[in-house]
């Protein structure tokens, strides 16, 4: 394999967290935050006389400055203010989303309004300034991906982010692609279905083998379905107990609502290794003086009808991918599950029942966008363009 000679970072900028990561004498290093974890909150917290804060610090401060905190940034890059996307992240943020001339959407903070791309290049430069200082060099080309159903303006979008954050953009590549790179094509010589259920995308994407490249032969997806919709969906039903309980309306107050929020994408996390989880947020309600918490268990079977609906359209994208591809499902060699949103269990058992190929899990779905990415900055041919 031709190998090139620069260290390349191939990056998976996602909704919700983004990971980076370089091939570096032929094994695949992920580029680490302080914590020692590669999935970084997708998170930009604007202090006052200060640079931006990105990642996990940032994250924390959604709770007591969530005007100033952007999330979900991705939703935004390339796209107009009134686009279904923004919408829906207006719809569950503090920060307030404007529209400009030229486009694309600005989000308004202490530091002023700034377009949707210079936030998402502040969260980019993070990550090359952090492969830095692991790596020992300078680190100036990328590989960058998008969802499959990304415009010609967001991919555009991307790759002017990739230069004010001090990288020249190698190429930008569809996230299930990647992630079927990642992946070593080890399934035979079948059709693959890529089901890519990230925080704020999901991408269907079939490929199929050509000697050692990746050949696209369909794709599909929804770029207003993700994990970020499942957390809201389970606020909704939190904050719904909370005016039953207590006469409150959470979503109109803007910190109780981001604690909520949040709390809800911890639970679903642990909602995926075990069958109930306790909901606590401590101090929520009542007067300074009086202040009580919220403290529940939830089970799985509280969540399951406030998921479904979004994991049907999930697969109603994945058969209409496959059937887009020309072939029968039963042709397929399996369906490859990547993206964090897929760790859910009510998402794996929807597949199966859905698909009933081999389901082929990667050990860190999370991770293997930026894998595949990493790969392909030091072997471009593993895929066709």
């Amino acid at each position: 394999m031709a190998v090139t000679s620069a260290l390349v970072l191939g990056i998976d900028l996602g909704t919700t967290y983004s990971t980076a990561a370089a091939v570096l004498d032929g094994r695949i290093h992920f580029i680490l935050d302080a914590r020692g974890e590669a999935c970084i909150p997708s998170v930009v917290h604007f202090p006052k006389g200060r640079p931006p804060i990105v990642g996990a610090e940032a994250s924390k401060l959604r709770a007591t400055d969530p005007q100033n905190t952007v999330f979900g940034i991705k939703r935004l890059v390339g796209k107009t203010a009134d686009s279904p996307a923004a919408r829906l992240l207006d719809a569950c943020s503090a920060f307030k989303i404007k529209p400009q001339p030229s486009g694309e959407a600005l989000v308004a903070v202490r530091a002023g309004d700034l377009p949707a791309s210079e936030v998402a290049a502040i969260i980019l430069r993070h990550l090359r300034e952090r492969a830095e200082a692991r790596f020992g060099r300078k680190i100036d080309k990328a590989v960058l991906t998008v969802p499959v159903t990304a415009s010609a303006e967001t991919r555009a979008a991307m790759i002017a982010c990739g230069r004010m954050a001090g990288m020249e953009v190698l190429r930008i590549v569809s996230e299930p692609c990647s992630g079927g790179v990642a992946r070593g094509a080890n399934w035979g010589d079948a059709p693959l279905l890529v089901y890519d259920f990230g925080g704020g995308t999901f991408d269907a994407t079939v490929v199929r083998k050509a000697g050692r490249e990746l050949k696209v032969l369909s794709s599909g997806g929804d770029d207003c379905l993700g994990g970020d919709d499942f957390d809201m969906a389970f606020a909704r039903w939190v904050a719904s107990g909370v005016y039953r309980a207590h006469g409150v309306e959470a979503t109109k107050d803007v910190i109780l609502w981001n604690r909520i929020q949040h709390q809800c994408e911890l639970v679903k996390r642990a909602l995926s290794g075990a069958e109930s989880a306790r909901y606590t947020l401590p101090d929520a309600l009542g007067p300074p003086a009086r202040r009580i918490g919220i403290d529940v268990v939830v089970q799985r079977q509280h969540v399951t009808p406030l998921w479904q609906e979004l994991v049907d359209r999930s697969i109603a994208a994945s058969i209409g991918t496959v059937e887009g591809a020309g072939i029968p499902i039963a042709e397929l060699a399996g369906v490859l599950l990547i993206g964090g949103t897929t760790y859910i269990p009510q998402v794996r058992d929807g597949v199966a029942a859905a698909i009933p190929r081999t389901l082929f899990v990667e050990e860190d779905p999370q991770t293997a966008v930026a894998r595949g990415a990493a790969l392909l900055g030091a072997h471009p041919e593993l895929l066709a363009d």
